[in-house]
């Protein structure tokens, strides 16, 4: 008789392994154990095998020398290549929110989030509705194309701005780059946001070991 249990998807359980690279439950160069992440998402090894596949394709994860498959580190010239190719279609994004001010209601809504966060001292939620920030511009600041470019650049950015270990900084930039958009001054809203890409790329350079 054929089973009626739920069998995960191989994008559903890639899905939830990829979140936990981005999050950082599984840090930068940890190994990926199939046997131990089954056990944790509550699926067979099969999918957490093909996921694996899937992730070293995409680029999270690779597979060791030595065996088995672990989270991907980057260079620091990969690093750098980023957050370049993200400030330039970032700029097309500011440009569009610049003359749409009546948009900017998501990035409002964000900014208060992270503040009653920072307010609550939960510096772990402050952080990940920090991340988020840069998703929501994608979103609502132009066409699909664009939002289509920035899919897979999101995540691993997303990564990268997670290991920022001072929110309450990461938020005020934000929020400057809100108040530069509203003004309406796209000189400014360049200046600020090459700006905040300029320092995040340099917290996370601070926050590495070594």
């Amino acid at each position: 008789m054929k089973s009626t249990e739920y069998q995960p998807l191989r994008g559903d359980v890639s899905a939830r392994i990829r979140e936990r690279i981005v999050d950082g439950t599984y840090p930068a160069g940890s190994r990926l154990v199939e046997r131990t992440i089954a056990a944790e998402l509550g699926v067979s090894r099969v999918p957490v095998r093909e996921a694996l596949h899937t992730l070293v394709r995409d680029g999270f994860a690779v597979e060791r020398d030595t065996g088995g498959t672990a989270v991907r580190t980057y260079e620091p010239h990969e690093i750098d290549e980023l957050f370049e190719v993200r400030a330039a279609l970032e700029g097309v994004i500011v440009d569009h929110l610049t003359q749409a001010t009546d948009e900017l209601t998501p990035l409002r809504d964000n900014l208060e989030d992270v503040k009653r966060h920072l307010d609550a001292g939960d510096v772990d939620a402050a952080v990940a509705a920090n991340a988020e920030f840069h998703a929501i511009m994608a979103r609502i600041g132009h066409g699909p194309m664009v939002r289509g470019l920035l899919v897979d650049l999101d995540a691993r950015m997303r990564w990268l701005l997670s290991q920022h270990s001072d929110p309450a900084a990461i938020h005020a930039e934000h929020r400057e780059l809100v108040e530069a958009m509203e003004s309406g001054d796209a000189r400014r809203v360049h200046a600020v946001n090459r700006r905040h890409l300029a320092t995040s790329r340099q917290a996370f350079d601070a926050e590495q070991p070594g």
